[in-house]
């Protein structure tokens, strides 16, 4: 991948100040950096899927919706422990963890709560916890964080996306910056990171 952004750069193919790199983890993200340095190759944007879709938020939020962008909690561990004791759902750690990660699950794979049971139905792997039960923590926890004004990680990805499409001029101006794109490892992108792919494009 380093090698062909570089080819592209050099033969005049791509514009390196209008070229982003998109990786999974910020690690990817630096290893790629610093080859593309070694090589020669400056001004390419590399950036995780947060990393890009969060820089657009926190840059165009404000200016088109009048309000600053909520917080991004570091970790949704507390919130879904509060949408379980609500829910009167087991709130140790271990059934949190089961819990958020199937919060997760439903967010990157954009099923919203009122779809949960049905999608879950699908799936060959079951949960621990009921496909009901967890339907109702995933609407608690949605309506804990907004009381919160809090956004997780999967909302980053999911609001940046839902700008893009709703407003042209965002979409136009992010479609002028980038034009050319490469993802690392793109046969693991979840159905949330390709919506965000295609508003870029």
């Amino acid at each position: 991948i380093t090698h062909r952004i570089a080819h592209a750069v050099a033969s005049g193919v791509h514009d390196p100040s209008q070229t982003l790199a998109v990786t999974f983890t910020t690690r990817a993200a630096g290893e790629l950096r610093n080859r593309l340095g070694q090589l020669g190759v400056s001004g390419v944007q590399v950036r995780t899927f947060h990393s890009a879709a969060l820089r657009q938020l926190r840059f165009f939020y404000p200016q088109f919706f009048n309000s600053s962008l909520p917080d991004l909690m570091p970790s949704k561990f507390r919130f879904v422990a509060d949408a379980a004791t609500l829910c009167r759902v087991a709130n140790d750690k271990d059934s949190i963890r089961d819990l958020a990660a199937e919060i997760e699950w439903a967010k990157v794979s954009q099923v919203a709560p009122e779809d949960f049971v049905d999608e879950i139905s699908k799936r060959t792997q079951k949960p621990r916890v009921s496909a009901e039960k967890l339907a109702k923590v995933y609407t608690a926890y949605e309506s804990v964080k907004k009381q919160e004004l809090a956004i997780d990680f999967e909302d980053v990805l999911l609001l940046a996306a839902a700008m893009l499409e709703e407003e042209r001029t965002v979409r136009e101006r992010v479609q002028d910056q980038y034009r050319y794109f490469t993802i690392d490892e793109y046969q693991d992108i979840s159905p949330v990171q390709q919506r965000l792919i295609n508003a870029w494009l």
